[in-house]
């Protein structure tokens, strides 16, 4: 049974992989050959991170359940081993193409990264279920960490298509961004109980809008597109911007910045917090949930936390289009600079009525502060 759901959980990337190869490679740009290399070189990268972590873990005797060793020691075992090896190896898959000159695009540089995090994904996997944990939870643990090792090799590879190289500022600020995130992600999948597993539902959605907003950059729009049956239902919503919109509107323009929009927008966001964790903590008790059976290891504690987490990240894009939208704003430059402001004082916050909850705060941070982007790029002035 273990070989078997090893097999299966093995076989999800590498359809992933295929999916993306037929999408990006038809025009031939997309090589086969260096396809097939960086796949197979990132299932021995992932085949080699798994034996080598399982070896210094037991030596160390650390652990990636905070059930184990403590918080302490799973946030060691991930920041200090997991995530640098793992995507230190996975950079090392692409290495040869690297050296080659074969990543000369953005789109390159992200196919390549991916297509080896597919292959490392699949022997990972394939080997956590089979020595690891074959249990329900464990393969649903397994399965849920995979679509974060292509989507953060993604972002590293983007970088690294743009041509500035390892040595350039831009690959070693996305390596890096991409290691912590990834740690973080990998510390609420495999070190916390299950009943925290529902923080990983807005980190998916994220990675999922990021990936297909970065392939449809990348790739023909006639590739990257929604099934038939599925058009209808979006057809009358508003085609998303692209990265290199979202990027143009993240800039300064002609007029000067808007200090006090920026300290306004802060203060609308903190304000729409508190008032929405009021409004949901006052829902809860309405539909009967108790918040103070709240236990990490308790599946049932994710109606709670999934409410509670809803109005948080709620208030970002409300604020952001409330500011854009009485700023008149041409950019998203302030509603963004805001919901950063307001996410560091969260974070500051945290840090000292309840530091464990940082790593939650920092986990969901890029998700909020996309969302205050989203919401101020609907409000802008046209």
């Amino acid at each position: 049974m273990r070989i078997l759901l090893s097999v299966v959980v093995a076989v999800l990337p590498l359809a992933g992989a295929w999916w993306l190869w037929r999408r990006l490679g038809r025009d031939r740009t997309l090589s086969g050959r260096a396809t097939l290399f960086v796949l197979g070189a990132g299932l021995a990268a992932g085949a080699a991170a798994a034996y080598a972590e399982r070896l210094i873990l037991r030596w160390t005797e650390l652990s990636f359940d905070a059930s184990h060793g403590g918080a302490a020691s799973a946030l060691l075992a991930v920041f200090l081993l997991a995530a640098p090896l793992e995507e230190g190896l996975k950079v090392l898959a692409i290495w040869p193409l690297y050296s080659a000159h074969r990543l000369t695009s953005p789109r390159l540089g992200l196919s390549y990264a991916a297509c080896a995090a597919c292959g490392f994904a699949a022997a990972e996997s394939a080997a956590l279920v089979l020595f690891e944990d074959a249990s329900a939870l464990g393969v649903a643990r397994v399965v849920v960490s995979q679509p974060a090792h292509v989507f953060f090799a993604g972002v590293w590879g983007y970088a690294l298509g743009s041509g500035r190289g390892f040595a350039g500022g831009w690959f070693t600020l996305a390596w890096f961004v991409a290691m912590l995130l990834h740690g973080l992600y990998d510390h609420i999948v495999f070190g916390r109980g299950p009943g925290l597993l529902i923080v990983a539902t807005p980190l998916l959605a994220f990675m999922a809008l990021g990936g297909w907003l970065a392939l449809r950059d990348v790739a023909p729009r006639d590739r990257i597109s929604l099934p038939p049956s599925m058009r209808p239902l979006f057809a009358a919503l508003p085609e998303p911007p692209s990265l290199g919109a979202m990027r143009n509107l993240l800039r300064r323009t002609d007029r000067p910045l808007m200090l006090h929009w920026i300290a306004i927008g802060t203060l609308v966001t903190m304000g729409l917090m508190i008032t929405l964790i009021a409004l949901a903590v006052w829902t809860g008790h309405r539909m009967g949930l108790d918040f103070a059976t709240a236990d990490e290891a308790d599946v049932r504690s994710s109606g709670p936390l999934a409410l509670l987490g809803t109005a948080v990240l709620a208030a970002f894009p409300i604020a952001g289009f409330l500011v854009a939208r009485a700023s008149a704003a041409h950019s998203v430059l302030e509603p963004a600079l805001a919901a950063g402001i307001a996410i560091a004082v969260v974070v500051a916050l945290l840090s000292v009525t309840a530091p464990m909850a940082v790593v939650f705060a920092l986990a969901v941070a890029p998700v909020a502060f996309a969302l205050a982007c989203g919401g101020a790029w609907f409000g802008l002035a046209r």
